[in-house]
């Protein structure tokens, strides 16, 4: 995968394996509430990060998913990879 010519705020690894989604979600969650997203926005960002690593794991070859969270202006993006298969979710953050 190329470098993103953006700043990347936080990197996480996690295997495949569906027991580490729910600490991805966790993670994620916890991080749009720390760049100021509302609770029920970060809550909901932990839930289809946790869905996107389900649904990019199904097609990972290398065993692991990586997931880059960066804040923008006014949005949270995770970019979710294995292999061939990326995805990606948003969170909304106040102005």
């Amino acid at each position: 995968m190329p470098e993103s010519p953006r700043r990347v705020d936080l990197r996480l690894t996690i295997p495949t394996s569906a027991s580490y989604h729910p600490l991805a979600a966790e993670l994620a969650a916890k991080f749009a509430t720390y760049s100021g997203a509302r609770t029920s926005d970060a809550e909901r960002f932990g839930k289809a990060v946790a869905t996107l690593a389900a649904k990019v794991a199904a097609g990972a070859a290398d065993g692991s998913i990586a997931m880059m969270m960066e804040v923008g202006a006014r949005e949270l993006v995770v970019t979710v990879t294995s292999g061939p298969r990326t995805d990606r979710a948003i969170c909304p953050l106040p102005d």
